[in-house]
């Protein structure tokens, strides 16, 4: 058992048992109840060091209530027997799994097959608020992907890895920037940058952002499709960087088999896509900010209907019936798990289903 200490309040910290680990660190439940240590591998430069005091400093309110936490932020640094810093604590997000296990159908049915496509217009919309709160607080996520958000099974969404954060200092003018990004995820003007030498704003946010309410939204990535174009498909970063997506105008992109049309949402979400990666393209000022999603996602979730065959199907009724069972009886198979009628539900919770009810002379129940 290894033991530390924190820097500000000289804390002993014991880490325990290993439950995570990325390109640089490992993550370690600790002694202390509620927080996690982030030890890196390697000794820290004093570049990040710095970065990780600044944080500290300007940590900012955290979205939470009781133990939900949505934002978990370094609480204090780590510091071994060498007084070195080698981490820091940071809030443990509890009973949550990676978003993909929401928008993906196969993993959200084993893990979460209570979420509707309303929850998951909740969940998008909750995804949203948080990056509007941190980009009104100046920060810039720089490396926004699926793998960093964590969502629990009331939809409540977390964001974690946010030591890679693009930080300004307020004290000093100095900007310590995001080093990492992720390719699919990744506006098209970064696309083949070195990034560790390249500030960026909230604008290349804003394309992490629409790509992942889409995977919300729809499950697939929205630059995968049939493939019009001469020769072999492009990767999807050479799609993004010619912005190739499966309705975009003149895209070379087409929506595939079981791609789901546009049509199915609200309006303003689907000017939102458009305004993203059509008008956005070329212009990244264009693209959404996060309080333009949040405004129309609530718009969005107000237009939404609940089927009246299956109690797990919501759909927008702008569209005007519902595209899950259509989807349902054209390819055979339901992406959200049935849950029975509301009618049926209804005579279920009134306690109609009784044995009585059902009761003959000529059989035993």
């Amino acid at each position: 058992m290894v033991s530390i200490q924190t820097l500000n309040n000289q804390e002993r910290i014991e880490l325990h048992q290993e439950i995570g680990r990325g390109g640089e660190a490992k993550i370690y439940r600790t002694n202390k109840v509620g927080f996690l240590a982030k030890i890196y591998d390697n000794s820290i430069s004093r570049e990040k060091v710095n970065k990780l005091k600044v944080m500290l400093k300007s940590s900012p309110q955290n979205l939470s209530s009781d133990d939900r936490i949505a934002i978990a932020w370094p609480k204090d640094l780590l510091i071994d027997s060498d007084n070195q810093c080698c981490g820091f604590i940071m809030p443990e997000i509890k009973k949550s799994l990676p978003i993909i296990n929401a928008y993906n159908p196969r993993k959200r049915k084993e893990n979460f097959p209570k979420f509707t496509w309303y929850k998951l217009h909740q969940i998008a919309l909750i995804f949203a608020s948080i990056i509007q709160y941190l980009h009104a607080q100046k920060y810039v996520i720089g490396d926004l992907k699926p793998d960093n958000l964590l969502v629990n099974e009331q939809g409540f969404v977390s964001i974690i890895d946010t030591d890679s954060f693009q930080v300004f200092d307020s004290d000093t003018g100095k900007t310590y920037l995001c080093p990492v990004t992720s390719g699919e995820y990744t506006a098209p003007e970064d696309l083949g940058e070195v990034v560790q030498n390249v500030a960026r704003s909230e604008l290349q946010d804003r394309f992490a952002l629409t790509v992942i309410i889409w995977l919300l939204l729809f499950a697939y990535h929205p630059f995968s499709g049939q493939w019009i174009g001469e020769g072999n498909p492009p990767n999807i970063n050479k799609l993004i960087q010619e912005g190739n997506w499966i309705y975009g105008i003149n895209s070379q992109l087409r929506p595939g088999k079981l791609s789901m049309p546009l049509e199915i949402l609200h309006f303003q979400l689907q000017q939102c896509f458009y305004q993203c990666f059509d008008d956005g393209h070329n212009n990244p000022n264009n693209r959404p900010s996060a309080e333009d999603w949040v405004k129309a996602l609530d718009e969005a979730i107000k237009n939404l209907g609940l089927c009246s065959t299956e109690a797990a199907h919501y759909y927008a009724k702008s569209y005007g019936k519902c595209y899950w069972c259509e989807r349902k009886q054209k390819i055979g198979s339901d992406i959200f798990v049935p849950q029975g009628s509301p009618a049926i539900l209804w005579l279920i919770k009134v306690g109609w289903f009784k044995r009585e009810n059902f009761k003959r002379k000529d059989v035993k129940i």
